[in-house]
Order: C-alpha cells, then structure tokens, then sequence
C-alpha cells in the first residue's frame, strides 16, 4: 500500500509537521510512505486555461508534474495542514486547484483511473480559535478533490487551540491519538479506526 503525504504549512517543522510525523511513525512499518512539504515545491494554482479539455494532461510545466502519477498511484492521500481563516493554506488551496486536471479526465473526458484506485483521504489539521465550523471549508474542499480521483474522504484528526511553534507537543494525547491512527490504519479494518468523520 502506498501512502502519500501532503504537508500544507508553510512553516517546517511546525505543530502539523509534527501532528503529521506521529501519524506516519504508527504506519511506516506497513506501508509505503511519501511525505512532499509543499511548500518546498515551485508550482502555480491552475490558470483555467482549459487545455487539458482536451488531452487530459496539465501543460504547466512545473514541480506539480511530479505529483500527478504520485497521487493517481496513491492507495492513501493524507493531507495536513493548519486553519488560515477558517481555511487551508494557500499552498493546499494551489494543491486542490491542480486537481481540475484529474476532474476534466473523469467528468469531461470520461476516462477510468489509470490504476484502478480508489484512495481513501484522511485529513490533519490543526487551528487556533475554538470555532465550531473552523475545519469545515477545508474538509468540504478535500471531498470534493478526492471525488476527481474516484477516492472517499474518510475522515480525520482535528485539534483547536493550537497556535505557537512546537505547542502541539504540550498535549501529548493528541500525538498518541495521531500515532495510534496511524497504527490502526495499518493492522485494523476501517470501521475500527478512530477518526473523526
């Protein structure tokens, strides 16, 4: 099983970087694994050029090429990243926008996944207000993405009131809760794992 994870902060090394690599110790033994910080990437939004109607490819010739047969072969798209006004970063807004490609293959052109796949999508993320609906942009936005690649969001890991570098580690139960996710994700059925939906 291959696993790919999204870093989405612009900060490294942060409290999702570290809420991230928890999640990933409780899994790496059993799975393949790809961490990509995005924001260690040169790539653009999508332009909305409509060019890839046709042929089904994007013709922005940048770092996100890497990505495209990476996410199509992922069995698991993890994707972490902290609350920016009750959003994701830019950088997982730019991520998301490059899935129009994968939307015009399936809705458009009507082609199958290349591979087969159907990715599950599990989402981590942190915010620093105790809002209500803080995480919910994000997670209508990720659903959404996941359906252009025929994967299911099954749900995540969200934690408030967490803003200074390196706060996350003064709850360490959010940290087992992360690397217990992991664990179960590895060894137990889905409807075992303890994730919020």
């Amino acid at each position: 099983m291959y696993l790919l994870a999204i870093h989405g902060s612009p900060r490294k090394n942060g409290n999702t970087e570290i809420l991230l690599d928890t999640f990933l110790n409780g899994i790496n033994q059993h799975f393949i694994v790809e961490k990509i910080r995005l924001s260690e990437l040169n790539y653009q939004p999508c332009l909305e050029c409509g060019k890839c109607e046709k042929q089904g490819t994007c013709i922005l010739q940048d770092d996100f090429q890497l990505l495209y047969e990476k996410i199509l072969k992922a069995d698991f798209l993890v994707v972490a990243t902290p609350v920016f006004f009750y959003n994701h970063t830019s950088y997982v807004q730019a991520f998301f926008e490059r899935f129009q490609v994968f939307w015009i293959r399936k809705y458009l052109l009507k082609l199958p996944h290349p591979f087969n796949k159907q990715p599950k999508g599990i989402l981590l993320s942190l915010g620093a207000t105790k809002g209500a609906k803080i995480f919910e942009a994000t997670i209508r936005s990720f659903k959404y993405v996941l359906d252009t690649i025929y994967g299911k969001y099954v749900g995540g890991l969200f934690f408030r009131n967490i803003e200074k570098k390196g706060e996350i580690l003064n709850y360490p139960e959010y940290l087992e809760k992360a690397k217990n996710l992991g664990i179960q994700i590895a060894t137990l059925p889905e409807e075992k794992w303890e994730l919020q939906k």
